[in-house]
Parts: structure tokens; C-alpha cells; sequence
């Protein structure tokens, strides 16, 4: 086991290429950004204290704040955004922008499911506070900079492969073979297709499918994203399961495809193919095979 601990240890800390950083940390930056941007926060004053239950980690403030200091703390937090895209002081722009991000879907989430829907950006998010993107001069590095991305992967698979465990746990195999999901597609309301979760869960086929399409998937996510060939593959099936969640039920989700999608399709790359290239922009980048 110690050896094997080991070894893990080294594959995580091993050197990577500093543009592989640069992606993942400005990909799940502009999806903290996007999450800021399209919400409005606002909403979180006007809710009365007995909706709140204090089960955040905002639970220390006595009251919800007001909606000029909700505004402004998306304000900072997309200035931080801001910060992480130009490359100018990266790694201080995404910690402002985390903090933000992190105490407003906290304080949104007080009244609901705790975060649910920004769990996964939020708990991926944390692990890249403490990477230092490279400076220009330091693009070429190989040292440092190959465990953020690669723990940002880890983390992704446990959430996943966490999420698939709970069913397991609550329902075992009742969660794909019962009547679970027909009564929860009875229960959702679209108003992107009307109806058609209705039709959905009158096939007792089709809706165990669903159940143990999504099942399957979180439990393997470890194993699609330990092979770097399968990491976009999960990143496209991720997206199909969450867009048909939000197309029968209504449920916004697109924090946690994006989030994927920003992680597992640079890692999935080859080596030298590129997203992001310094400072910042938006590309991909072929490498260019010289003549031998």
C-alpha cells in the first residue's frame, strides 16, 4: 500500500508543461466568471430569515446582506476573472474571484440545496488556489507546474464517483431498477420541452436507462479520467447526461459540464497541443512537425 501511495504521489507531482496550467486555471476562472455574471444575486436580500437556515459557510453573518453588497462582491469577483484571463497577478484574481464566487453561492444556497449546483466548481476551484501560474518568462518550466491541473483531475473524479456512491448507499440498485426515475421525470417541469418528461417516464425502458446511464458514469469517472484518451469522451457524455437533466427537469447544471469540459478536455489533449496560449488567448495551437 505504501509503495503504492508512493508511486501515486510521483505521478501527481510529477513536472508538466506550464501552458497546461494556464488552461485549466483560465478555463475554470471563465466558468466562475460566467456563474457571476448570470445570476442575479440580488435576490438572496429579499428573502425572508426564515428561509435561511445558516448551513453555509456564510452562517456566520447574522442577516443576508444587502443587494448594493451583493452586487458588489460579483463586482470584485468578476474583476478578479478579469485579472486571471489578462495574466496580469493571476493567481490574486482567482483567489477574489473564488472567495466571491464561493460566498455567494453559499448565501444563495442557505435557502436551498447548500450549493448544490456549484459544488463541483467551487470544490475544483480550491485545489487551484494554490497553484501560481507561471510568469512569461517561466512558460518553458517543466518543474512545478504538473500537479495543479492533475489534482483538479482527482477531485473531479471523487466528486463524481462520490455522487455515484450516495445512490448506491440511500437506494443500491433500487436507484436504476425501480420506479425511481419515472416519478422523479412525473415530478420535473420544463419549460424547454413541455411534456416530453411525462412521455420520458411512461417508458419504463428508456427512464431505467437514464438511471443507470448516469449511475455508470459517475462510478466510473476515476477510470475515464485516468486515461488521457477518455478524458473528452467523459467530458462530451458528462455534457449529454447534465443538458438532458436540464431538458427534462428544468435543473440548471451547466456549472458542473463546464467545469468538466474546462479540466478534462486540456488534460485530454496530446502533448503540445494547445487551448490557451500567453497571455491569454483563446486558440488552438498545432504544433508544427519540422523535417527530419
Amino acid at each position: 500500500m505504501r509503495s503504492l501511495l508512493a508511486r501515486a504521489d510521483a505521478r501527481l507531482t510529477a513536472p508538466g508543461p506550464a501552458y497546461r496550467l494556464i488552461e485549466v486555471h483560465t478555463l475554470v476562472a471563465l466558468v466562475i466568471g460566467l456563474r457571476l455574471a448570470t445570476r442575479d444575486w440580488t435576490l438572496v436580500a429579499a428573502r425572508p430569515a426564515v428561509l435561511t437556515d445558516g448551513l453555509s459557510v456564510m452562517s456566520w453573518l447574522p442577516t443576508a446582506p444587502p443587494a448594493l453588497a451583493l452586487t458588489a462582491l460579483q463586482v470584485v469577483g468578476l474583476g478578479g476573472v478579469v485579472l486571471v484571463v489578462a495574466r496580469r497577478r493571476a493567481q490574486a484574481g482567482f483567489v477574489v474571484a473564488w472567495c466571491a464566487y464561493t460566498a455567494l453561492a453559499a448565501l444563495w444556497g442557505s435557502s436551498g440545496k447548500v450549493m448544490h449546483n456549484d459544488v463541483l466548481t467551487v470544490t475544483v476551484g480550491f485545489v487551484l488556489l494554490f497553484a501560481r501560474p507561471p510568469a512569461p518568462g517561466e512558460v518553458g518550466s517543466r518543474v512545478r507546474w504538473g500537479w495543479p491541473p492533475r489534482a483538479a483531475l482527482v477531485v473531479l473524479g471523487a466528486v463524481y464517483l462520490t455522487t455515484g456512491l450516495q445512490k448506491v448507499r440511500h437506494s443500491g440498485l433500487d436507484w436504476v431498477f425501480s420506479d425511481n426515475m419515472a416519478w422523479i421525470l412525473r415530478q420535473g417541469s420544463s419549460p424547454y420541452a413541455a411534456g416530453l418528461s411525462a412521455v420520458v417516464s411512461e417508458q419504463p425502458l428508456v427512464s431505467r436507462s437514464l438511471a443507470g446511464g448516469a449511475l455508470l458514469l459517475e462510478l466510473s469517472a476515476p477510470l475515464w479520467l485516468a486515461v488521457r484518451r477518455t478524458r473528452i469522451p467523459f467530458a462530451l457524455a458528462v455534457a449529454v447526461m447534465h443538458l438532458s437533466i436540464w431538458l427534462l427537469l428544468g435543473l440548471d447544471y451547466s456549472a458542473w459540464w463546464l467545469t468538466v469540459a474546462a479540466v478534462a478536455v486540456p488534460l485530454g489533449l496530446p502533448p503540445g497541443r494547445r487551448l490557451v496560449d500567453v497571455p491569454g488567448a483563446l486558440r488552438v495551437r498545432w504544433p508544427v512537425r519540422q523535417p527530419s
